[in-house]
């Protein structure tokens, strides 16, 4: 048995391929760790960006939540609640439609306004004028 082959490792071809592909691995691994660098640097953005958006959108929202809790505090103290104002405004509503029903000429303004309204009364009818 010839030991110098196994004390040299440049003849051997086994070797020499082994080390090609342990090279071409690295190089595949070093592209796959920019790439995944360059995604994660995007997403990165894209998140920050977003929290900035956010941030201006909960900073304009910021006055009506404010005003939103006052009037809400302002009906706890009274002693009335939003349910309670809700049903006050659906009453409303429901004698609005009444009026409609009566009322023809507004119909029209009702309807623009969400406010539903059946059976409308026809309009009353004129008289009828006797021929001559």
């Amino acid at each position: 048995m010839s030991d110098s082959s196994v004390n040299n490792p440049a003849g051997d071809p086994e070797l020499g391929e082994m080390k090609r592909l342990c090279t071409d691995l690295q190089a595949q691994a070093n592209i796959f760790r920019i790439v995944l660098l360059l995604v994660l640097g995007s997403l990165c953005l894209f998140f920050w960006r977003e929290a900035g958006y956010h941030g201006r959108l909960v900073q304009q929202l910021e006055p009506q939540v404010l005003q939103a809790s006052q009037i809400a505090n302002a009906l706890s103290k009274q002693g009335s609640s939003f349910d309670k104002q809700v049903q006050a405004l659906q009453a409303a509503v429901a004698r609005l439609a009444d009026y409609g029903k009566s009322h023809p000429d507004y119909v029209p303004i009702l309807s623009k306004y969400g406010v539903p309204v059946t059976n409308p009364a026809p309009p009353a009818a004129a008289p009828a004028t006797p021929k001559k």
